[in-house]
C-alpha cells in the first residue's frame, strides 16, 4: 500500500452517452449506470442534472478533506470533428499559435468557442522533395458548451474531469488490429461508427440505428404473430402452439440488414469491432459481416457485463494503468473566471489546509519524544543496572591499586641489571621482598665489574651495591663475581628510563651473517634464576 493512499482516492472512468452515464472506479472495481434526460437542444434537463449530482455524490462518498478525484470522461461523437493537420517544425509556443490559426481556418467556429485537443501522429520527418521538416497532428474539436455542461456537473460532485473521445477510449480494447479497421458502438437509439487507418482515426459518423430498433421490430412481429394466432383459433376452433423464436430471429436478421445498409464497406476496412448491449446477441457479428459483404471480419469486444462496464470505461481504465503511456487525447477549453471558480477549492479549504500544516509543524517537537520514549526507557534501565555495579567495581579497583603500590619491583630490578651489564653471564639471581639482591655470574675483566657496579649506583634504583667476591678464571679470559645490592624504598626510587629504539642495520652495508644475534647476550632471562625466599 502506498503512503497516504487513503487520502488520494482512485480515479474514475466515465462514459457520457446520449441516453446514459456509466461510471467505473479503477480500484476498487465498482460501477454505476444512470439514465439521462435531454432537452430538444441536446442539453441535460434541470431535473436530470440534480438527480445525477445527488447520485454521484452518494456513490463517490468523498470526504471534504480529500482532494478532488481525477475523472477520465469519454463523450460520444455527436458534434465532433476530426482533422489531420501538417505543420512546420517549431517550438512549443509557436506550435500553439500555429494550431490556433489552423483551427480557425479548418473549423467553422473560432478556437475560443471550441473544446479541442491534438496529438502528434509521428516524429518530425523530411519529405523526399527537400521540403521543410513537418509534423503530422490529429486535431479533435467540438462545441465548448457541451464540455462545459459536463465539467460543471462533475466539478459539483467533487471530481476533476478530463475529457476525451469515446472512440479513442475504446481503441485500447481493440486487440491486434489490422492496418485498416473500424469501431461500431451500438447504443439505444443511435450508433457510433469511427474508422481507423494505422491507429489514426479518420471519419466519424452517427448512424440512426440502435438497440431499440431491434426491440420494436421484435415487438411488431410478435404482435402480428399473436393476431394471426387469434384468427386461426377462431377459424379452426383450437389453439395453435407455434413458438415466437423464429419470428425473433427473423426480426434480428432484418434489422441487421438495415444496419448494414447504413455502413459503407470502404469505411470499415479489414475488420469491424463491435461494442454495446445489442452486440451480445447470438450470431450478431457474423450476420452483420455477411450483410455488409466482402472479406471484412466482425469481432465483438470482450466487455464483461456489470454496472458501469462498457468498452469506453474499460478502455480508459486500461489506458490509465500503463503508467501514463496510453493516456488518450485530452480535449481542452478556455474557462471563464466564473467557471474556474467552480473548479477551484473554496478559501475555507485553503484555510483548513493551512491550519492542518500549522498543527503538524507544532506537533513535530512532541512527536520526537513519543517516538524515542521506548529507546530512552531501555537506555535508562541499562544505566541503572550499570550504576548498581559501580560499588563492586570500585572495590576491585581499590584492591588492584593496592597490589600495584605494594608489589616488589622484581621486574624493574631485572630490567635495570639487563641494561647495565650487556655481555654478562648470570648464573644465579635471588631477591626478596625486603629489597636484598644477590647476583652470581661472570664478566670479561675487572673493569667491566667496576662499570657494572657504577651503572647500578648511578641508576638511582639501588641504595648500595657491593662486590663481595671477584675471582679470575683459570684461563684468564673471565672473572667470576658475586655482587650484593639493596634497592631503595618505593618513594625514593627513580622511575626507569624508557628503552631507546634500536637502530636497524642498513642492509646494503652490513650482511645478514654479520648482524649479532640476540643469543650472543649471555644476560638471558632464561639463564637467570630469580628466587624469593620467605621473609623471616
Amino acid at each position: 500500500m502506498k503512503p497516504f493512499q487513503f487520502i488520494n482516492a482512485p480515479s474514475v472512468c466515465i462514459e457520457i452517452g446520449q441516453s446514459s452515464l456509466k461510471a467505473l472506479v479503477a480500484d476498487p472495481d465498482k460501477g454505476l449506470e444512470l439514465p439521462l434526460e435531454r432537452l430538444e437542444n441536446g442539453r441535460l434537463s434541470p431535473s436530470c442534472r440534480e438527480r445525477l449530482t445527488l447520485r454521484l455524490r452518494e456513490w463517490l462518498k468523498r470526504r471534504n478533506w480529500q482532494p478532488r478525484q481525477r475523472a477520465w470522461c469519454a463523450i460520444n461523437a455527436r458534434g465532433v470533428s476530426v482533422r489531420r493537420l501538417s505543420l512546420p517544425s517549431c517550438s512549443r509556443e509557436e506550435l500553439q499559435r500555429l494550431l490556433l490559426l489552423q483551427i480557425e481556418r479548418e473549423f467553422p467556429l473560432p478556437p475560443d468557442e471550441l473544446a479541442w485537443g491534438y496529438r502528434q501522429l509521428n516524429a518530425e520527418r523530411l519529405p523526399d522533395n527537400g521540403a521543410p521538416v513537418t509534423r503530422e497532428l490529429l486535431v479533435v474539436a467540438l462545441k465548448r458548451e457541451v464540455i462545459e455542461e459536463y465539467s460543471q456537473l462533475l466539478a459539483g460532485c467533487g471530481l476533476s474531469p478530463l475529457f476525451t473521445l469515446g472512440g479513442l477510449a475504446r481503441h485500447a480494447l481493440c486487440l491486434q488490429p489490422p492496418a485498416s479497421y473500424a469501431q461500431l458502438d451500438i447504443g439505444r437509439s443511435h450508433s457510433e461508427l469511427i474508422s481507423f487507418d494505422h491507429d489514426v482515426p479518420g471519419s466519424i459518423r452517427i448512424l440512426p440505428w440502435g438497440g431499440e430498433d431491434i426491440t420494436r421490430s421484435i415487438e411488431r412481429r410478435l404482435a402480428l404473430k399473436r393476431d394471426e394466432a387469434e384468427k386461426l383459433k377462431i377459424q379452426s376452433g383450437h389453439e395453435t402452439n407455434q413458438l415466437p423464436l423464429q419470428q425473433i430471429e427473423v426480426a434480428i436478421v432484418v434489422e441487421v440488414e438495415s444496419l448494414a445498409a447504413l455502413i459503407r464497406s470502404q469505411e470499415v476496412g479489414q475488420k469491424l469491432y463491435l461494442s454495446g448491449e445489442s452486440a451480445r446477441l447470438k450470431d450478431f457479428a457474423p450476420r452483420l459481416a455477411k450483410a455488409i459483404g466482402g472479406s471484412m471480419e466482425c469481432e465483438r469486444m470482450d466487455v464483461p457485463p456489470g454496472p458501469g462496464r462498457s468498452a469506453a470505461t474499460l478502455g480508459l481504465k486500461s489506458a490509465g494503468g500503463k503508467n501514463g503511456e496510453g493516456t488518450p487525447l485530452v480535449l481542452q477549453f478556455n474557462r471563464s473566471a466564473g467557471r474556474e471558480s467552480l473548479l477551484r477549492p473554496g478559501p475555507w479549504k485553503w484555510a483548513a489546509l493551512a491550519v492542518l500544516l500549522a498543527l503538524g509543524s507544532l506537533s513535530l517537537r512532541y512527536a520526537e519524544a513519543i517516538f524515542y520514549q521506548p529507546r530512552l526507557s531501555r537506555r535508562l534501565a541499562e544505566v541503572k543496572i550499570e550504576r548498581e555495579k559501580l560499588p563492586q567495581i570500585e572495590r576491585e579497583l581499590a584492591f588492584l591499586q593496592y597490589l600495584k603500590a605494594n608489589q616488589p619491583p622484581y621486574l624493574d630490578a631485572i630490567s635495570m641489571i639487563a641494561t647495565s651489564a650487556p655481555g654478562t653471564r648470570v648464573e644465579s639471581l635471588s631477591m626478596n621482598r625486603r629489597g636484598d639482591l644477590s647476583l652470581r655470574g661472570s664478566m670479561r675483566d675487572s673493569q667491566q665489574v667496576l662499570d657494572f657496579r657504577s651503572k647500578l649506583i648511578d641508576s638511582g634504583f639501588f641504595a648500595s651495591v657491593t662486590v663481595e667476591e671477584q675471582t679470575p678464571s683459570p684461563n684468564g679470559q673471565s672473572v667470576a663475581v658475586r655482587i650484593a645490592a639493596q634497592w631503595k624504598p618505593t618513594g625514593e626510587r627513580k622511575p626507569l628510563p624508557s628503552e631507546p629504539a634500536r637502530q636497524q642495520p642498513e642492509k646494503s652495508k652490513i650482511p645478514a651473517k654479520d648482524i649479532p644475534s640476540a643469543t650472543s647476550t649471555n644476560m638471558a632471562t632464561a639463564s637467570a634464576k630469580a628466587t624469593s625466599p620467605p621473609d623471616k
